[in-house]
């Protein structure tokens, strides 16, 4: 019979009791999921689509949940530092940048749970070598912190950071951001940014970008993407808002997609903005029809949408490809979970574009068996798109939470993802210097291994996302690790 309750099951997580108690609730709480039968078609409770940061917010605020505490002559795999240092509760959702004027100033984010706002901020004034500058996202009058935490570099070396916060309920929810002119030493008050589109609705998974083209007609605009859920989180859509004076006034949210209703949902959105202004959305489409009664074990269809006019009105959606998502098979997560783990994972069709206007997607695709990064190109702009190669098929290991980031003066695309041994995962890296079509590398960037278990969620909750981002030669990574005992944003990558 299926769940009566107004959460999905990845929120009925045991509460932290100490270190000690953790394996018989881990026990318990597997245990339970697994006599669970499975539920009807598109009959998991609606709130279940809302992404995995938000949800585990929630049950934070609520005290549901209780966190605890070989390479080629030229390459350089760097050394791995802890970004995140506010406290010993975890990080995960781990997104980072650098500032396009100087190459030495990195920033990163994480859903904190130091923080009050679960929204801590990090920067960096040496390439990554130490994080002095730890910051949590300051909470809205009014209002609660519910992660998604998002980075970014304005044109003229301003630092923004942003993230979800509304009442407990959901309801008056905005996306409200801070900004920095040194780098992160102090910050503006906070401020509410983009809204809902729908009264009372979740302004869900936001993603930003900045134009940083000085020679493009909208150099400087910042562009948020949002998962858009009414107030029933029965109908949603992917919207984008701009603003072009750093902020201070936005545009409202323009629809990019079709509305979806359940059991249709449409999630987990990226931007990029070409060196000419065009502004590129990505996001997926799936069905909550799968075994679980959600989208697990479901094809998912990447759609895609363009603006050429500073984000003012947006091309008809199309259908980049279709992807496999993995089964939910701990009947835990909407999405799909990591095969042999409570994990969610999501499925984001990351994408970016370089110099030359070539865009390049990766996602993860669910062979039968594992899941297995994959890429796509087009080289017209989104018209048409290349058939998916393989980044890495020697391998048979799971693969997920795929980043990708091109470098505009080399032509190198580099694709960060987490790759699953047993129990354990690591952070790997390939880099592709023929658009795409052929990959090298696929070689581990972290130093350690980490437990899935050392998530600091007993392994029910390892985020949504990680991040890459080229600064000159070097392209710099960001995950989630949990060598500590629970899980933190780390920084690493590799130098050519």
């Amino acid at each position: 019979m299926a769940s009566t309750s107004p959460y999905p099951r990845k929120d009925r997580f045991w509460r932290r009791l100490g270190a000690a108690s953790a394996p018989v609730a881990l026990a318990a709480y597997l245990a339970l999921s697994a006599a669970s039968p499975a539920t009807a078609a598109g009959s998991r409770p609606a709130l279940a689509a809302v992404s995995g940061g938000v949800l585990n917010a929630q049950a934070v605020h609520q005290g549901r949940i209780v966190p605890r505490g070989a390479t080629s002559p030229d390459v350089t795999i760097l050394p791995n530092v802890r970004i995140s240092n506010n406290g010993s509760q975890p990080a995960n959702e781990v997104p980072i940048t650098a500032n396009p004027n100087n190459a030495l100033q990195l920033e990163s984010g994480a859903n904190d749970y130091n923080c009050a706002s679960v929204q801590g901020f990090y920067n960096s004034d040496n390439g990554g070598s130490t994080w002095p500058h730890q910051h949590c996202l300051t909470v809205l009058s009014g209002k609660e912190g519910f992660g998604d935490p998002n980075v970014a570099y304005g044109l003229d070396g301003t630092a923004y950071i942003l993230g979800i916060q509304a009442r407990s309920d959901f309801s008056q929810s905005v996306i409200a951001f801070q900004r920095s002119t040194d780098n992160g030493v102090s910050w503006s008050p906070v401020a509410a940014g983009p809204t809902a589109f729908y009264t009372n609705g979740l302004t869900d998974k936001e993603w930003t970008e900045v134009d940083q083209s000085a020679s493009s007609p909208f150099a400087g605009c910042l562009y948020t993407s949002i998962t858009q859920f009414d107030a029933s989180f029965v109908h949603e859509t992917i919207t984008v808002d701009h603003s072009c004076d750093g902020g201070q006034t936005w545009s409202g949210p323009k629809a990019v997609s079709a509305e979806a209703t359940a059991p249709v949902t449409r999630q987990f959105s990226d931007l990029a903005v070409g060196d000419d202004g065009t502004v590129y959305a990505s996001w997926i489409k799936c069905t909550a029809n799968g075994p679980a009664g959600d989208c697990g074990s479901t094809t998912a269809s990447l759609e895609f949408s363009k603006s050429t006019n500073g984000g003012n009105t947006w091309s008809a959606p199309s259908v980049i490809t279709t992807a496999k998502m993995a089964p939910d098979s701990c009947f835990c997560a909407y999405y799909g979970n990591v095969p042999t783990t409570s994990e969610r994972v999501s499925m984001i069709p990351v994408i970016d574009v370089d110099a030359s206007d070539n865009l390049n997607l990766v996602y993860y695709h669910y062979t039968g068996s594992f899941m297995q990064t994959k890429a796509v190109a087009s080289t017209n702009g989104g018209t048409t798109w290349g058939a998916p190669v393989v980044v890495s098929a020697a391998s048979a290991r799971d693969q997920f939470f795929a980043w990708v980031s091109t470098d505009d003066a080399s032509g190198k695309i580099g694709v960060t993802y987490l790759q699953r041994n047993a129990g354990n995962f690591r952070a790997f890296v390939a880099v592709s210097t023929n658009g795409g079509a052929t990959w090298k590398g696929n070689k581990s960037i972290a130093t350690a291994a980490s437990k899935f278990v050392n998530d600091g969620f007993g392994g029910g909750f390892i985020g949504d996302y990680i991040g890459n981002i080229w600064a000159g030669n070097t392209l710099h990574a960001s995950w989630i690790d949990t060598r500590t005992g629970t899980g933190q944003d780390e920084w690493g990558g590799v130098a050519f």
